[in-house]
């Protein structure tokens, strides 16, 4: 059967080496057992981390006469600056999904595009850079885009800020998921020019992005397309190298500061180039059965936006499985309408995209011939809340879960406050949001999690729901996806007033958080 991300990512991701040890020792990761394994992770990437290792003693080199060794400095200039993105719309998500046929899109940081420029040990950091563009960005288009990466097939995630008017680019940040956790790189950009790159290895449900750094982060600052100064953060004290200072460190410390800034600067243009050409649009996948649960093959798939006037059918393969890709611009609600021979025809009107979903899987659909469907689970709805969606404050949304129980015992909420790193394990939830709330919401299978049955596909198959309901009635609904070994459904996360869609599934998770 088909997977969705977690079957794609091959790879580990490039654990930073000077991380390791810290993140390892770090009290909330080494208490919580945190790691991030998804469904079918295997081969991992042998691509060296080219990483600062700050020296304990200074070492004399040769130099010549701007205190950068003949062999160090790269002189090829990177030569980015200003290229527009594309006018992200729905006509131009239409017409980019009708020429690359929905396929996932892979990038390329093997090969070297982009070369710094030498290096001036007289350059002058801005260290304000990164809070001015922060404080730009309030008003800029967001987007996130799905790709894989050639070479290990590791599944990056990308969110994309673009000035709506200047259409460029001035903030890209990188998920890239491993077997160890998530390698984030924040590229920052004036005028399409690299100035500021922020980078830290997450845990699987999100720790503070500030704690994160401190916990063992790098903070590097860029001229003219040269890295002129780079931090290494250990706890509380910060260590760094800089254009000024490399000439009196020993010639390894050198070798790692080139390399580093010769992957960040390739990495940071590569994604923007790649980045501007792509619009919005969002995979909905699913299956197809008949009553018994046997698999529909050549089952005719429909789906529909009368909003958008836009329409695009499949064939179900094999497997019962289908996928399409649709445009996503603004929140779209969707029809699909089900067609199989002389079945009843299957209609599903509540499949609702979100801005910046990537995937959303649709569960299995049930057929069968006319008034012969006897597929009817007992479903068990977990919302103790008993409010009604009306009698929710402007700030507030209540989660409803909703699963089969002949095919599952117990399900929990699992939810994370990301700027307090408080969890919990709770049989309802009713989120108040905030201009500074960062929240997390999971499903965990409790039974098999407790028994250590990680690699049970009951949770997926148990057409689990999770719907979100505001004072105006439904705003999110997602299903879990079909057909994953795991026992951690994560399925959305909260930022202020926006709900953002995860949809991963992992089997390697942390027993004592989880269960």
């Amino acid at each position: 059967m088909k997977n969705n991300i977690a079957g794609r990512i091959t790879g580990s991701i490039l654990i930073l080496v000077m991380m390791i040890t810290l993140i390892s020792g770090c009290g909330k990761n080494d208490k919580n057992g945190i790691v991030t394994n998804k469904d079918d992770t295997a081969a991992s990437s042998a691509e060296p981390t080219g990483d600062i290792s700050l020296p304990s003693t200074e070492e004399e080199v040769p130099e010549d006469e701007d205190g950068i060794g003949e062999d160090d400095a790269i002189t090829a200039p990177a030569k980015h600056g200003p290229k527009e993105a594309i006018d992200d719309t729905f006509e131009e998500a239409v017409a980019y999904i009708n020429r690359t046929n929905g396929v996932t899109p892979e990038i390329d940081f093997d090969t070297i595009k982009y070369e710094p420029n030498k290096r001036s040990e007289s350059a002058e950091v801005n260290k304000h850079v990164a809070k001015d563009i922060e404080k730009r960005i309030s008003g800029d288009k967001k987007k996130t885009i799905r790709m894989f990466r050639s070479g290990n097939g590791a599944t990056i995630d990308f969110t994309v800020y673009t000035d709506p008017e200047e259409r460029l680019i001035d903030k890209i940040v990188a998920t890239e998921y491993g077997s160890s956790g998530r390698e984030i790189n924040g590229y920052y950009f004036q005028e399409g020019t690299l100035v500021y790159i922020y980078r830290y290895l997450d845990d699987l449900y999100g720790i503070n992005a500030d704690d994160a750094r401190k916990s063992g982060g790098q903070r590097c600052y860029f001229t003219d397309d040269f890295m002129a100064e780079c931090y290494a953060t250990y706890g509380e004290s910060n260590e760094s190298v800089t254009a000024a200072t490399y000439k009196d460190m020993n010639p390894d410390i050198q070798k790692e500061y080139d390399e580093l800034e010769q992957k960040l600067i390739n990495r940071a243009y590569v994604s923007y180039d790649a980045l501007k050409d792509i619009p919005s649009t969002a995979k909905i996948y699913g299956y197809v059965a008949d009553e018994y649960g046997g698999t529909l093959a050549n089952t005719s798939v429909t789906i529909t936006s009368e909003a958008n006037a836009y329409k695009k059918s499949v064939v179900s393969n094999g497997d019962g499985y289908y996928e399409i890709t649709v445009p996503v611009n603004n929140a779209d609600w969707y029809n699909m309408k089900f067609e199989y021979g002389d079945f009843a025809v299957s209609e599903v009107n509540d499949v609702f995209i979100r801005p910046r979903t990537i995937e959303y899987p649709a569960g299995v659909t049930y057929m069968a011939p006319e008034g012969n469907n006897k597929h009817d689970p007992k479903t068990y709805l977990l919302d103790v809340t008993k409010q009604s969606p009306d009698k929710l404050k402007e700030n507030q949304y209540e989660v409803v879960l909703s699963y089969n129980t002949d095919k599952i015992s117990e399900l929990k909420p699992f939810t994370v406050d990301l700027n307090s790193g408080k969890y919990e394990n709770s049989m309802s939830q009713i989120i108040t949001v905030d201009s500074d709330t960062d929240y997390k919401y999971f499903v965990t299978d409790q039974r098999n999690g407790k028994s250590g049955n990680n690699l049970t596909n009951d949770m997926s198959l148990s057409e689990v729901q999770v719907k979100m309901y505001n004072k105006s009635g439904l705003v999110a609904s997602f299903q879990v996806p079909v057909g994953k070994s795991g026992v951690v459904w994560e399925v959305f996360e909260v930022k202020g007033s926006e709900i953002i869609p995860s949809n991963n599934y992992y089997f390697e998770t942390g027993k004592n958080i989880f269960f």
